[in-house]
């Protein structure tokens, strides 16, 4: 019977110096307060917001998506953060703009989506990304003047 005891007792102590590694002494906060855009350059018809938290102790990401339903047009704001190495805007490639703030950000297009990048308070990246039909089409006639962009970028600041 002590032999039982004994045994019991190791694998009791194993098990709970096992649990002992994770996270949870660190503190983890995934409370934040985002503006939201009220002025966009198509009519919004649609709106979702998704959180992104596979595993927050390294990457937490908001995803707002706004969308016209008829012409397929969405914008997503997006915001990531890369816990303990914050990321920064490429710059390379892309035309800065100064937000009124006074934040730098940068405006990249290509055929089928145009983004605006830029910093964001509490270390997120943030950025805008449009584009049309979930990113299967190019833009053409649906492109947006880069103004339109940094208007977004402005409205959230």
């Amino acid at each position: 019977m002590k032999s039982v005891f004994s045994y019991v007792l190791l694998i009791l102590i194993i098990l709970i110096s096992g649990c002992s590694g994770s996270n949870q002494d660190r503190v983890l906060s995934m409370n934040y307060d985002f503006a939201e855009p009220f002025r966009f350059p198509f009519e919004v018809n649609e709106v979702r917001t998704k959180i992104e938290l596979d595993n927050p102790y390294i990457l937490q990401q908001y995803i707002f998506h706004y969308k016209n339903k008829q012409t397929t047009q969405e914008i997503r704001l997006i915001l990531s953060k890369v816990i303990n190495d914050p990321e920064k805007v490429s710059e390379q490639g892309k035309q800065p703009y100064t937000l009124k703030n006074g934040k730098q950000a940068y405006y990249d297009e290509d055929e089928a989506s145009q983004s605006i990048w830029w910093e964001s308070k509490d270390g997120f990246l943030a950025r805008f990304v449009y584009y049309i039909n979930g990113n299967l089409d190019l833009l053409g006639d649906y492109k947006l003047d880069d103004s339109d962009l940094v208007d977004l970028a402005n409205q959230v600041q």
